[in-house]
């Protein structure tokens, strides 16, 4: 397929979109909370008391947390071997259109810092100097911040981008310790976790089709006819289709399928207008 959107003359429909409601996490994103998942002082091993261990445990606290603030690991002696993590969480957002091969289109986020917000030049200097990248809650504040600059990711994911061409893609979810659910509750992270597996890093993946892009890295969207004519090979779930199903479409938006989500999404739109000329 041509990698430039094709235009789609006078069609007036509203996007291909799934008639069920997608499950899980739901639209709003992961139920992750930093704060939670962030170790207590028992929990790194330290004690209240007056001997030197206890002494020792909470200067190794002390640099514990950081560490935590600003690498997410650890940066000198004192703090090796403590499960230092940066924090966060990956995840797949199902976006509630359907592929133009049958299968569920998601949007995957990536929540646990990369350590490049300061750009390429601070980031190979930290590594010649032999510390670890800033992975750590500050510098993980501010990517928060860039990424919310561009609402793009959002908006695609609830709005989605018309007739969807996918990739299929294999990528880490759940946060650095190897965690899809909250340890003491139990509530998932990510949407259907009974397909995450487990790698030998001990970080959980997911397989998912997400929207196809070209070379710019812009959306690849398809006409009505086209998306019609692609068999529809993959089940919503992405499993193989036993069978090829014959292509079908439903014109169901999600803004009006769902009161409460359209009432979450005309939210979002007015507080990024209100941003946007403020």
């Amino acid at each position: 397929m041509s990698g430039t959107a094709p235009q789609q003359g006078n069609e007036n429909r509203s996007s291909i979109l799934s008639t069920t409601t997608p499950s899980g996490i739901g639209f709003l994103g992961s139920p992750y909370s930093p704060a939670d998942s962030l170790l207590t002082p028992p929990q790194i091993g330290v004690t209240s008391g007056d001997s030197i261990d206890s002494v020792l445990n909470a200067v190794k606290g002390v640099a514990f947390y950081t560490d935590m603030i600003g690498f997410g690991g650890s940066s000198n002696s004192v703090t090796a071997g403590m499960p230092l993590a940066p924090l966060g969480i990956n995840y797949f957002l199902n976006t509630g259109q359907t592929c133009s091969n049958g299968a569920s289109m998601y949007q995957y986020f990536q929540g646990i810092p990369t350590g490049d917000v300061l750009g390429s030049s601070v980031a190979n200097a930290m590594q010649q100097m032999g510390m670890p990248a800033l992975k750590g809650l500050a510098p993980g504040m501010l990517e928060d911040a860039e990424d919310a600059l561009d609402p793009s990711p959002l908006l695609n994911a609830m709005l989605g981008s018309g007739y969807p061409q996918c990739r299929q893609v294999t990528l880490p979810v759940g946060d650095s310790y190897g965690h899809i659910a909250d340890p003491t509750t139990g509530a998932s992270w990510i949407d259907n976790p009974s397909s995450a597996t487990q790698g030998s890093d001990g970080l959980y993946y997911q397989t998912n089709w997400v929207q196809d892009v070209d070379a710019n890295g812009d959306p690849i969207s398809l006409t009505k006819d086209q998306w019609t004519a692609t068999p529809k090979a993959y089940n919503p779930d992405g499993t193989s289709g036993v069978e090829q199903r014959p292509s079908t479409e439903s014109f169901t938006n999600m803004l009006t399928s769902s009161p409460g989500t359209s009432a979450v999404v005309v939210g979002i739109l007015i507080l990024l207008a209100f941003g946007l000329f403020k």
